[in-house]
């Protein structure tokens, strides 16, 4: 694998980038931890190691003030020998009377340098890094008077080897802590990484059509919310999917049907001798016109809705005008079916604020769906209500009610209940979808109750207009 793959690969895990990112921080936060402790360590450690030659030489040059004598000076040479450490007396005249170890050429250029040490300086020499001596020393006083000095000599070999056994294990440790560390985060970003990953194949499958697909949701935070969102939107695409499928087809027999009457009626009128017979046969034209003109304009509105370009004229007007209206229209055909039809109007006008044709429409397609599945003998209650905020129109009817599991989509666009594609119950599924989208447009809302077997209630609530 070359470099440019390999950098291709990284940045198509997110797993990857998410371990490195990591890793990355942990790193950064491990060097400036171990350069921290590192520098404190050796700022103490050295410290400690001057401060202990200072007091050794400051301890040696007190017993020899009281006792500046060969015996004192002999026992001061004995209690360094063996030590790291190597001690030098020399008398007033800067010359050596007694020493720890052999002097060499190295510490014989130290004892020079002490002729030049100002006054109250205690060490000559602090680098332990690349001189060969930490050095210090410390006046022999008698009547206040300089009688000899005392020259504490520490070799800085060890002090380098201490640093350098300190480093190593820094390091051994920080690889090792590095390499546990890098395992943990990339089992850890690969652990949060997994819903991902499966998200992206239940996705890819879900758009290859395999709706069936399911996600686990584990816990409540933001990943599990998103795949319950990923399960709600496979969900919708599959209802939306077989919405579609079923529209295409009730479309299909919807126009099919009236070209059908159209086509052979015509034919059999422009044949016809009879002038009843013709009447009658005009007359299905003409109804089979209009209810190709309905299936088109439901056809045109839902594609402006879709384009979002359904417009409005806004008015203020009386919505007890309106509903007396859209009642008018249907009064006939809903007297001709049999059914009763009750009227009760609020006590007061009601006014709102709204397009009085299109919610003339909601009501008459609400008032034409209770008027279609509504048996002789049934009644159609329309009441009129308010509460603080809303006019509220209810529509009941005494048909056969909608079941229960289909209740949650009655409005949506293309769904119907009666799959039969009754020419009697039922049009291609479009009027309750744009009637909705109307009312909530009117900043409204359009609800529906329903009990199998007793009857269905629409309830229409628009915004009062003061």
């Amino acid at each position: 694998m070359n470099m440019q793959a390999l950098v291709q690969f990284i940045r198509n895990r997110v797993s990857i980038k998410l371990g490195l990112l990591l890793l990355f921080v942990f790193l950064l936060i491990l060097f400036s931890l171990g350069n921290i402790l590192y520098s404190l360590f050796l700022t103490f450690y050295l410290s400690h190691v001057n401060e202990e030659l200072v007091q050794r030489a400051n301890s040696h040059a007190n017993v020899l003030s009281d006792h500046f004598e060969p015996t004192t000076i002999q026992h001061v040479v004995r209690m360094e020998k063996g030590s790291r450490n190597m001690v030098v007396i020399l008398d007033q005249k800067k010359q050596v009377i007694a020493s720890s170890s052999p002097i060499t050429s190295l510490h014989r250029e130290y004892l020079k340098a002490s002729e030049n040490k100002q006054e109250g300086e205690t060490s000559i020499e602090k680098d332990w890094n690349t001189k060969p001596f930490l050095v210090s020393y410390s006046p022999v006083l008698q009547n206040r008077e300089v009688a000899g000095t005392v020259v504490m000599f520490s070799p800085t070999a060890p002090i380098r080897e201490a640093v350098n056994i300190l480093q190593q294990m820094l390091v051994i440790s920080g690889i090792i802590t590095v390499f546990v560390v890098a395992g943990i985060l990339f089992i850890i970003s690969r652990m949060l990484v997994r819903p991902l990953l499966e998200m992206k194949k239940a996705t890819g499958e879900i758009a290859q059509g395999n709706y069936a697909t399911r996600l686990p949701v584990r816990g409540g935070d933001e990943v599990a919310q998103l795949a319950a969102s990923i399960n709600h939107m496979s969900d919708r695409v599959r209802f939306y999917q077989k919405q579609r499928n079923e529209f295409l087809a009730d479309v299909s027999h919807e126009l099919r049907t009236p070209l059908t009457y159209l086509k052979g009626y015509s034919e059999i009128l422009a044949h016809s001798q009879r002038e009843g017979e013709n009447a009658e046969y005009a007359k299905i034209i003409y109804e089979q016109s209009n209810r190709l003109q309905r299936l088109v304009q439901d056809l045109f509105d839902l594609a402006r809705m879709e384009q979002g370009d359904f417009s409005f004229r806004m008015e203020r007007f009386s919505l007890e005008d309106a509903v007396t209206d859209a009642l008018s229209l249907v009064e006939v055909p809903v007297e001709e079916k049999g059914i009763r039809l009750e009227y009760r109007p609020f006590s007061t006008s009601l006014y709102v604020k709204g397009d009085r044709q299109r919610i003339g429409q909601v009501l008459l397609n609400v008032l034409e769906n209770a008027r279609r599945y509504t048996p002789s003998g049934g009644i159609i209650f329309v009441r009129m209500k308010r509460n603080e905020h809303y006019g509220i129109v209810e529509i009941e009817d005494t048909g056969p009610g909608i079941p229960e599991e289909d209740i949650p989509y009655i409005m949506e666009r293309l769904y119907r209940v009666e799959k039969s594609r009754s020419q009697v119950t039922g049009g291609a599924g479009l009027g309750l979808a744009i009637s909705k989208e109307i009312i909530e447009k009117h900043k409204g809302t359009l609800q529906v109750k329903s009990v199998e077997g007793e009857g269905t209630t629409f309830v229409i609530k628009l915004p009062l207009y003061n």
